[in-house]
């Protein structure tokens, strides 16, 4: 990745998620236009619910790929302890090699995803994580690397700078004030007064 490469691609994720409206449609731009400047075979946009991982967006190269668009999907975070440590810690993760754990806990988990190597890009909003892109490169392309987390880190942050506002519009649009477990620490920075 060159400056100006990084550069064009925080200016296509911008784009994309400027012509869209919602917690969803925002979150399926920006995930769409990452899978494709990370030569992604799958992107999954996924916030932090409490102890739990939400997924809301999944893109996918797999045509007989049955995971819905809009998974609305809750799991425990626990359930992938050194992947979500290490996502938590705000500096995500690469892995390419079978024998690196958090490979070894993702194939595990998904043992049919023919998986070459994985990356979890932090989505950070108000200075903590609140999600991640995690994304899956097919096992007969080159695996990602740090230059790909590096520049997957900004593009994230593009997402988490809308995040609080697209999480309040989206809980208030279900009928929920407080929205859920963690996520309402986003909606109640957002109505703290600016000093």
């Amino acid at each position: 990745w060159t400056p100006e490469e990084t550069e064009s691609a925080l200016h296509r994720v911008r784009e994309a998620m400027a012509s869209a409206t919602g917690l969803l449609p925002v979150a399926e731009a920006a995930a769409r236009t990452i899978h494709v400047l990370m030569e992604a075979w799958e992107t999954t946009a996924t916030l932090v619910d409490g102890p739990d991982y939400w997924d809301i967006v999944h893109i996918t190269d797999d045509p007989d790929d049955d995971y819905p668009p809009y998974p609305d999907l809750h799991y425990a975070l626990d359930g992938y302890p050194i992947g979500t440590e290490r996502m938590l810690s705000g500096r995500g993760y690469v892995s390419g090699s079978a024998v690196d754990e958090v490979m070894v806990e993702f194939e595990r988990q998904w043992p049919d995803v023919p998986a070459g190597s994985i990356m979890s890009v932090p989505i950070i909003a108000m200075g903590q994580v609140h999600g991640e892109f995690f994304m899956v490169r097919h096992y007969d392309v080159p695996p990602f690397t740090r230059d790909d987390l590096d520049v997957g880190a900004e593009l994230a942050t593009l997402f988490g700078a809308r995040l609080p506002a697209l999480v309040t519009a989206y809980f208030e649009s279900q009928g929920e004030q407080t929205g859920s477990a963690s996520l309402p620490n986003l909606t109640r920075e957002l109505d703290e007064p600016i000093d």
